[in-house]
C-alpha cells in the first residue's frame, strides 16, 4: 500500500480527520486538523481513501502524547488535549444537527468530564491466544486484527483491571483449551464491585473460581447454557437512589454525567401527573422522577432489562410506576395518552417514525430527548419541531477521548 504526506484540514462525524491529496479525499484516524501526516492507504475508494496514520509530519499545538500504546482501537482521541476536544464536539454536534434540521441551533452548554480516564462501567476484551497463554485484546479498528494489550484500558478504572487480569491468570492456569474463551466483559458498580461476563464457544464443565477482590459475581455463557457464580447483577448509586441491572442491560457508562443529566431534568419537570419513560432499561431516568408525578410509565422491549425495572420499582417503593414489556415503536397510543412528559432515550438509530407520529398525536407538554448521536438526533428533531421548540439544548462529554458525545434536549409545545 502507499505511504505519502497528506495536509489534513477538519475533523469529521465519525471521529476520522479529513485530507487532500491530488483533489482526493483522505480520512484516518489519530491525526489533528491542520497537521501534516505520513499515512498508509489502506483502503482506496472511486471517491475517497481510507488510511492509517504512520508518523505525524508537522503536529498540531493541540496534539499530546497518548497515554496507551493501543489508543487508536479503543479512543483515537487521546492525543487531543481536552479543551480542544471539547470545542471539536460541541462543533461536530451542532453542524450534525444542522445537517438534518437545516436550522442553525446552538448548544446552551457544554459539559466536560470530571475525570477523562477510567471513567466507563463496562469494558470488553476480546482473547488472543498466539501464545501459549491468552491475552486481552481490541480489534484493530476497522479490521478483525487483534491487538494484545499491555494491562488492559485506561477508559475503566485500575481496580476493575486487576480484578480482570487476577481472572484471566486464572484461566490462563486451567488445563482448559484456550480456544473454548470467546470474549470477557466487566462491569463496574457503586463501591468498586465488579461483575464478570464470559462468553464462551463451546460448553464446558463448572469450574471452581478464586476469591478476587471486589469481583461480586461472575456468569459464564456458552450459547443457551449460563453458569452464575454470586450475583448476575451490578448495583449503582444515581442520586441516591440505589438502582440494579443485570449483566446483559444496558447501563449509561459515565456516571458523573448521567447523574448531572438527571438533575437537570429534575429541574425541568417541575410536577406532572403522567411521565412516560420510552426506551426506559432499568428505569434510570423515570425512577429518578418518582417523587414528581402522580404516574409514571417505563417501556422497553429487552425483557431483562424490563424485569430489573419491575425490581427497581419494588425496591424504590414507587407505588406510582408502572412498566410495560414492549418495542417504543410499538407502544399502545394509550400509553401516551394524556402524558405531561415524554422522556425519550433511544438506541444510535434514534427513534422509528411509527413511534414520533404517536407522539405528534398525543402532544404532550414536554418532550425530553436524551441522544447519544447527533445525527438522528437531528432527524427526528426536524419531524418534532413541527409541533415543538427547543426550550434548551446541552451537550455532555460522556466518552473523553471519543468522538461520542451525548445531547439533552428540552422540547415545548
Amino acid at each position: 500500500m502507499d505511504v505519502k504526506p497528506v495536509r489534513f484540514e477538519k475533523v469529521v462525524s465519525s471521529g476520522k480527520t479529513l485530507g487532500k491529496i491530488s483533489g482526493k479525499v483522505v480520512f484516518c484516524y489519530g491525526v489533528l486538523p491542520k497537521e501534516i501526516a505520513e499515512v498508509k492507504f489502506v483502503n482506496e475508494k472511486k471517491d475517497y481513501i481510507e488510511a492509517e496514520l504512520v508518523s505525524v509530519i508537522k503536529p498540531s499545538k493541540f496534539r499530546i502524547p497518548p497515554k496507551e500504546s493501543h489508543y487508536l482501537n479503543c479512543s483515537p482521541w487521546q492525543t487531543i488535549n481536552y479543551d480542544y476536544q471539547l470545542e471539536l464536539k460541541k462543533s461536530i454536534t451542532e453542524e450534525a444537527i444542522f445537517q438534518t434540521v437545516k436550522r442553525d441551533i446552538k448548544l446552551d452548554f457544554f459539559y466536560r468530564a470530571n475525570s477523562i480516564y477510567g471513567y466507563r462501567t463496562k469494558i470488553e476484551y476480546k482473547l488472543e491466544d498466539s501464545d501459549k497463554n491468552l491475552r486481552y485484546a481490541f480489534y484493530k479498528r476497522g479490521s478483525k486484527e487483534l491487538v494484545p494489550l499491555e494491562r488492559g484500558c485506561a477508559l475503566i478504572e485500575d481496580k476493575v483491571n486487576r480484578v480482570a487480569y487476577k481472572l484471566l491468570d486464572f484461566i490462563n492456569s486451567l488445563n482448559i483449551d484456550k480456544k473454548v474463551f470467546d470474549r470477557f466483559i466487566f462491569r463496574k458498580g457503586k463501591n468498586g464491585e465488579v461483575l464478570g461476563i464470559i462468553y464462551l464457544n463451546c460448553k464446558i464443565d463448572k469450574i471452581i473460581l478464586p476469591k478476587v477482590e471486589n469481583l461480586v459475581g461472575l456468569v459464564v455463557i456458552a450459547g443457551d447454557d449460563k453458569q452464575i457464580y454470586g450475583r448476575e447483577f451490578i448495583e449503582q448509586d444515581l442520586l441516591g437512589a440505589q438502582i440494579r441491572y443485570g449483566y446483559d442491560c444496558f447501563f449509561q457508562n459515565n456516571i458523573d454525567l448521567f447523574s448531572k443529566v438527571l438533575e437537570i431534568v429534575r429541574s425541568e419537570i417541575n410536577g406532572a401527573r403522567k411521565i412516560v419513560d420510552l426506551y426506559s432499561g432499568v428505569g434510570s431516568i423515570g425512577l429518578s422522577l418518582r417523587d414528581l408525578a402522580d404516574k409514571i410509565v417505563l417501556v422497553e422491549s429487552f425483557r431483562n432489562s424490563y424485569l430489573y425495572s419491575l425490581k427497581n420499582i419494588k425496591a424504590l417503593g414507587a407505588r406510582n410506576a408502572l412498566s410495560i414489556l414492549s418495542e417504543s415503536e410499538r407502544v399502545s397510543e394509550d400509553v401516551l395518552k394524556e402524558s405531561d412528559v415524554i422522556i425519550l432515550d433511544p438506541p444510535r438509530a434514534g427513534v422509528g417514525k411509527m413511534l414520533l407520529e404517536k407522539i405528534l398525536k398525543a402532544l404532550p407538554g414536554k418532550i425530553v430527548y436524551l441522544s447519544c448521536n447527533p445525527i438522528t438526533l437531528g432527524r427526528d428533531l426536524s419531524i418534532l419541531l413541527k409541533r415543538y421548540t427547543i426550550k434548551k439544548i446541552y451537550g455532555f462529554d460522556f466518552y473523553p477521548n471519543t468522538v461520542h458525545t451525548e445531547t439533552l434536549v428540552f422540547l415545548e409545545r
